[in-house]
């Protein structure tokens, strides 16, 4: 009991002292951030379309067809990297549906192949 007390005391004693007699220095004032204003047609979360191509629905397709092969970043694994390699759409595209070396040609839809080709040349 008397260990209690005194520990007590010593808890009471130091949380009477403060913080050493400088004083707190004054919180910052948070700036509210202004979201940009959006179109809601154009703002869809489960569309992501960005330049000439539909990026969400061109990753999709990559998934779907190419990732196995490819990576899950286009950085190659079984196959070659496919990011920053300078091809054209039109190569790729070619590539794609006529295939080439190893690689088969994948049966896609031509706009579908298109929008695929468009977004790896983008990458």
């Amino acid at each position: 009991m008397k260990k209690m007390l005194v520990a007590l005391g010593i808890v009471a004693a130091l949380s009477a002292c403060g913080g050493g007699g400088d004083e707190a220095a004054p919180a910052e004032e948070a700036t509210p951030v202004e979201e940009p204003a959006t179109d809601d047609a154009t703002d869809e979360a489960t569309e992501e379309v960005a330049g000439d191509f539909d990026a969400t629905a061109a990753r999709a397709t990559y998934e779907a067809n190419c990732l196995a092969c490819h990576g899950g970043n286009l950085e190659g694994a079984g196959g070659p990297r496919l990011a920053g390699e300078g091809h054209t759409p039109d190569q790729i595209y070619n590539v794609i549906v006529n295939g080439q070396g190893t690689m088969p040609a994948i049966n896609l839809p031509a706009d579908e192949a298109e929008n695929l080709a468009d977004w790896i040349a983008a990458q």
